[in-house]
């Protein structure tokens, strides 16, 4: 039975989230008394324990049925919307009719302890083996289809055939993986079938696993496939005896088994053994969405993750699956061909099921353009091969456990084949109360473990990477946000709206209705209940139109530009606390933003410049990413924020001397003792992030107090010259790793520039990535970034080092994978491959001075990358020679990229 407890889980996790914000020290708004809401915190934490304890178990969605999962849900958002009225005291007049509905808050305590109560009996009965889960396990069987088309990954194709033919002699495991409808089975299917491999391998077997499997059925299958004895002989015999008599078969003869479908690292452990090793050649195929399995099947042997289809070869399947016999498509429909085969994404899955759809239509070039703009409603539609397609996607979803279920719905906020930065994204799951800390890790950390776990089960796709390897950007397919949609509106999770006139506006009969005095006059008209709110286009047309009493979050990505004298979109958002609108040109901050006190994620963008003071309401904030101008000094209040974990203002210009126009310069070191007395001993406990800041706001105190600081960013200007010195301080970091370093002009006069490095020991101790920029640094120094004992990317921008010559001899180095240098005058560098001992990647940009890569570094043994953009052409030259150089010694493992210009 699918599983399906997402909904209550997801509420639960929100009402947590609320509850621990009015407990949270910072709160000064809450009506209740600190007991009432400790007692229910208490009774939902116990609530969000047990469903979590019971997520992805197998008995996970009877024992939430059992309880009822609609008595959860409608109790947790019960207290969430009694916890909202009475904390906001929302001028809407129709929410005061049903909160009269709603039991107080003390009934509603006493129905979640009683829930408890159930879970646990019901959660330990099953646990302890009364409830036999096996007993609900009903194994899916696959059609395995030997003249399915596969068009495309012919060199992925040939190389698998060799790998299942040729060396080594051992028994090897080959995982395939991929997100579903990738083709893994069909792929598998041709390997399986391919004359070669039948004339290779004595015995063949195909067995689907699934994800309700049992060892005794595909034991079972394996014999059909192998033994020549009666089927109806083998139905008496007991699991043990199958499997010796599986192992029987096998020994001494060189097989193949391919086991599709596995979902389970417990599967492989229970068969393994009954698969012998002769060391002669056999192969087993084993395909997965997840990547823990096929890790877990074959620690020796990388996983292929299968790609997508390109468009040309995702129109040359559409296209075999609509015109057969011969028939060709006719030129004028070629091209809205492609349009329709690239809007699916080169998944084969979708290409085969619209192909499906497709032949049965008119083949006239108006019908395919209608197709053209629905392609996924299409696929999606509730026609008997569209609902297969929907449980195959379905699928992934069911077998996620109950945590991750809102961090991959969430990906449903975002518009199609948007680049999603990962960063945003884990800061985003954390502010929306998704993560819960259960280890030493931080928010931020399990936050990417969790994106992690989404990506090894090909559910979330990555896009870039960053120059330490970590995933920098990713993305969805749209089948599978397609997918997010269709269970968020399901479970009243999310709301993403593409057009005017979506979301129904409606006005309530007010008659007989009697209102609170305080009430005052009758709103406009409103939507009930949408959580979350993603506009990707057209959201002024509901300005002045809607409010939206319960909406938590809003993201617009419509390019906007609202004027100063506009109202900010003229809508009401009383209990908001995401705020995404960064493609909205504000051009200063909206007086209605400044009343959203409960927001814990605040993004956007500003054209003119902000004075920081305006954010002091804003106690409970988590996140703040404001693109504008200022003047990079953290003023007293920015401590009052102490739940604050990243503070990332996009640019610093704007002077902040203007502050103290009445300050002649003599008088102006005064100002930072006289700002540090001021300070309060407050530590931000919380604080992660800072970006970017003027060296003002890097004094003594200022640094102690942000212990836990991972990533710094300064920017420098000549008028900073009065406050330097702040470089040394940074020792007082102690879990910094990752400082960017700005200085406004590497050509001022030398009296103006920034002065030399510390001595290394004086530096963070745990800096892992270091960008400099436009400091003009004596090359002299590099020794001294080279002894830190954990960098491992160094980017070096505008002439962050100044001089002609770099003798980097003294060893060193010694975790640095990735090293840019751009813009430099530098002529003449001199290394070995001793000083770059884990050197993966060298990126030159725009060195027109550097007459060749030094032969050294060809000698660092890891070395994969060299990139040449805009460099001299005897730096190419070289590079290309030590290239072939590396050739003729046997390493074909390195790569030159070359950008002329």
């Amino acid at each position: 039975m699918e599983k399906n407890t997402g909904g209550c889980y997801m509420a639960v996790v929100s009402l947590l989230e609320e509850l621990q914000q009015h407990l949270s020290p910072n709160n000064l708004i809450s009506p209740f008394s600190k007991r009432e809401i400790h007692i229910l915190h208490d009774a939902v934490t116990s609530m969000h324990s047990l469903l979590t304890h019971s997520s992805g178990l197998t008995y996970n969605y009877h024992l939430i049925n059992q309880i009822s999962e609609n008595r959860i849900l409608s109790l947790a958002q019960n207290a969430s919307k009694y916890l909202d009225f009475w904390t906001v005291k929302l001028n809407l007049w129709n929410l005061f009719k049903p909160i009269r509905e709603i039991p107080s808050l003390a009934e509603i305590t006493q129905e979640m302890i009683a829930i408890n109560h159930e879970l646990n009996i019901f959660h330990h009965s099953s646990s302890t083996g009364a409830d036999n889960p096996s007993s609900w396990l009903i194994p899916l069987t696959t059609t395995v289809n030997p003249e399915a088309k596969m068009i495309g990954l012919e060199n992925e194709f040939v190389a698998m055939l060799d790998c299942l033919t040729g060396h080594p002699s051992k028994l090897k495991v080959f995982p395939i993986i991929g997100m579903a409808g990738v083709g893994k089975t069909t792929f598998s299917n041709k390997l399986y079938h391919n004359p070669l491999v039948v004339h290779h391998f004595y015995i063949r077997a195909w067995v689907t696993v699934s994800q309700q499997y049992q060892v005794r059925k595909i034991l079972l299958t394996i014999l059909n496939c192998v033994a020549n004895e009666d089927s109806f002989d083998l139905q008496g015999r007991s699991e043990e005896e199958l499997e010796e008599k599986v192992y029987r078969i096998l020994k001494q003869k060189r097989y193949l088994l391919v086991l599709d479908d596995m979902w389970d690292t417990k599967a492989w452990d229970e068969l393994k053994r009954v698969f012998p090793d002769d060391k002669n050649g056999s192969r087993i195929i084993l395909t997965s969405r997840l990547q823990e399995v096929a890790v877990h099947a074959s620690e020796d042997t990388p996983a292929h993750c299968l790609r997508c289809l390109s468009m040309h070869e995702s129109w040359e399947l559409l296209s075999s699956k609509i015109f057969v016999g011969g028939e060709s498509c006719p030129q004028d429909m070629v091209e809205v061909g492609k349009q329709i085969a690239y809007k699916c994404h080169g998944l084969p899955l979708t290409i085969v099921v619209l192909g499906g759809l497709l032949s049965k239509m008119n083949k006239k070039i108006d019908v395919w353009e209608s197709v053209a703009q629905s392609v996924r409603s299409l696929v999606m539609e509730e026609a008997d091969q569209c609902r297969q397609t929907q449980h195959i996607l379905a699928l992934s979803y069911n077998h996620l456990p109950d945590s991750l279920k809102p961090c991959f719905l969430y990906m449903g906020m975002f518009p199609e084949d948007y680049e999603i930065s990962v960063k945003k994204l884990t800061w985003l799951w954390v502010a929306e109360g998704f993560i819960r800390s259960t280890t030493h890790k931080s928010l931020e950390e399990i936050a990417e473990d969790y994106l992690a776990d989404l990506i090894a089960r090909s559910l979330i796709l990555v896009k870039r990477r960053s120059s330490r390897g970590t995933v920098k950007t990713c993305y969805i397919h749209d089948l599978m946000r397609e997918l997010c949609l269709r269970e968020s509106q399901k479970h009243n999770f999310l709301h993403a709206i593409n057009g005017c006139g979506q979301l129904r506006l409606h006005v309530e009969d007010m008659s007989g209705v009697d209102l609170p005095p305080d009430f005052g006059e009758v709103p406009p008209p409103y939507l009930h209940d949408l959580q979350r709110l993603s506009f990707h286009s057209s959201i002024h047309e509901y300005s002045n139109k809607a409010s939206f009493p319960y909406t938590r979050s809003l993201m617009s990505f419509e390019k906007l530009s609202v004027s100063g004298h506009r109202r900010f979109l003229g809508m009401s958002f009383k209990l908001l606390k995401v705020l995404n609108i960064v493609n909205t040109n504000l051009m200063e901050l909206p007086g209605e933003i400044m009343m959203l006190t409960r927001l814990k994620f605040l993004a956007l963008t500003i054209q003119s410049s902000l004075d920081i003071r305006n954010l002091s309401e804003f106690r409970l904030l988590q996140t703040l990413f404001i693109d504008c101008e200022w003047d990079g000094y953290l003023i007293r209040t920015f401590w009052d924020m102490l739940e604050l974990r990243h503070f990332h203002m996009k640019r610093s210009c704007q002077s902040y001397l203007s502050t103290y126009s009445l300050l002649s310069q003599s008088q102006l070191p005064l100002v930072s003792a006289v700002i540090e007395s001021l300070l309060p001993l407050r530590l931000l406990n919380n604080l992660s992030t800072v970006s970017t800041v003027r060296p003002i706001s890097c004094t003594e105190k200022m640094l102690r107090s942000m212990p836990h600081l991972k990533s710094l960013g300064v920017y420098e200007s000549e008028e900073d010259y009065q406050f330097r010195g702040w470089f040394e301080r940074l020792v007082l970091l102690p879990e910094l790793e990752k400082l960017k370093y700005v200085f406004s002009n590497p050509f001022v006069s030398s009296s103006l520039k920034p002065g030399r490095l510390p001595p290394w020991q004086s530096l963070p101790p745990n800096l892992v990535k270091l960008t400099l920029s436009g400091t003009s640094l004596p090359w002299d120094d590099m020794s001294k970034l080279s002894m830190l004992p954990k960098l491992e990317v160094l980017k070096l921008k505008n002439y962050a080092f100044s001089g002609t010559v770099w003798n980097s001899w003294t060893g060193g180095f010694c975790c640095l994978k990735f090293l840019l240098i751009g813009s430099t005058n530098l002529e003449i560098w001199e290394t070995d491959g001793n000083h770059f001992p884990n050197l993966r990647q060298l990126v030159l940009r725009h060195c027109r001075f550097l007459e060749e890569i030094p032969y050294g570094i060809g000698e660092s043994p890891l070395l994969e990358t060299i990139e040449l953009h805009r460099c001299k052409n005897s730096a190419v030259i070289s590079a290309r020679s030590l290239q072939e150089e590396q050739q003729s010694l046997g390493n074909d493992g390195l790569t030159i990229y070359i950008t002329e210009g």
